[in-house]
């Protein structure tokens, strides 16, 4: 039985992924830790951004205080 030419491009696929997963596996590293590290960084990012609109909503409320007395 002779196999299909383009056969041989799904056996060269699944050889190359299970190669990459093995040497992954090997080196200790995965997408779970970028994908850690990107969470943690956006968290960061997202707490320094609710921070600075604290701060603009203290001073939006100084505002009104003084345009409400001003009336």
């Amino acid at each position: 039985m002779e196999i299909p030419w383009f056969a041989w491009i799904a056996f060269a696929g699944i050889a190359v992924w299970g190669t990459t997963v093995i040497i992954g596996a090997v080196r200790g590293t995965s997408k779970d830790e970028g994908l850690q590290k990107a969470l943690e960084d956006n968290a960061a990012t997202n707490r320094a951004l609710l921070a600075k609109l604290e701060t603009i909503d203290t001073r939006l409320g100084v505002v009104e205080k003084t345009l409400t007395d001003i009336q």
